[in-house]
């Protein structure tokens, strides 16, 4: 088995100590770039003025930050159980948390074992109904 070692070039002059911190950061920069592209809908941008593309930038930067806390949560708190576990399949997971709706409560099906990981590791009780009183 052979170690292997790579090498950063640059043009700026960094102490030998700030270079590994400047790449990682670097590194972290771009890994959110592309949730917001890939994940939270930054590209394509179709909107007509400055005001709606920089709401646009905002909601979706806003997103993104919130996938990333997920996904640093998620493997914060890796194990066997929570391995396969990432922000989309969580979010997709929780996408098919059914109900039914009734004229006076709506009852709350069991969640998929993977959205129950999720509830549980941010610590979201979810109610088995919810009185909805007298429409």
């Amino acid at each position: 088995e052979s170690e292997g070692f790579f090498i950063l070039a640059s043009s700026n002059e960094l102490a030998i100590e700030e270079i590994l911190p400047v790449y990682y950061t670097r590194q972290q920069v771009e890994q959110t770039f592309d949730i917001g592209k890939n994940y939270t809908g930054l590209l394509p941008v179709r909107i007509q003025s400055e005001e709606c593309l920089k709401g646009h930038l905002l909601i979706t930067f806003i997103a993104s930050m919130i996938v990333k806390r997920i996904q640093l949560e998620l493997l914060n708190h890796e194990n066997k159980r929570t391995k396969k576990l990432n922000p989309i399949s969580l979010f997709q997971k929780l996408g098919y948390q059914r109900c039914s709706v009734f004229e006076d409560k709506i009852i709350i099906h069991e969640a998929d074992s993977k959205a129950n990981q999720g509830y549980k590791l941010f610590k979201i009780k979810v109610p088995e109904e919810l009185n909805l009183g007298s429409r």
